[in-house]
């Protein structure tokens, strides 16, 4: 019998032998926290084109 481990090599945690998931429950939930945290970022941009196409560029951000 093989023994799985998790994939990302930071972590290597032993898996159990029927886990159908490549990475333990830990890593899988960084990666989905850092994936939203790069669409909230990715949306906060487009909104920011948004509104400065819509304003012809007459409201500026401060920054």
């Amino acid at each position: 019998m093989k023994n799985k481990k998790c994939k990302n090599k930071k972590c290597q945690r032993p898996l159990p032998e029927e886990y159908k998931h490549r990475y333990c429950e830990n890593c899988r939930n960084e990666q989905i926290k850092q994936f939203k945290d790069a669409m909230k970022a990715v949306a906060g941009v487009a909104i920011l084109v948004v509104l400065t196409v819509l304003t012809r560029g007459k409201i500026k951000p401060k920054g």
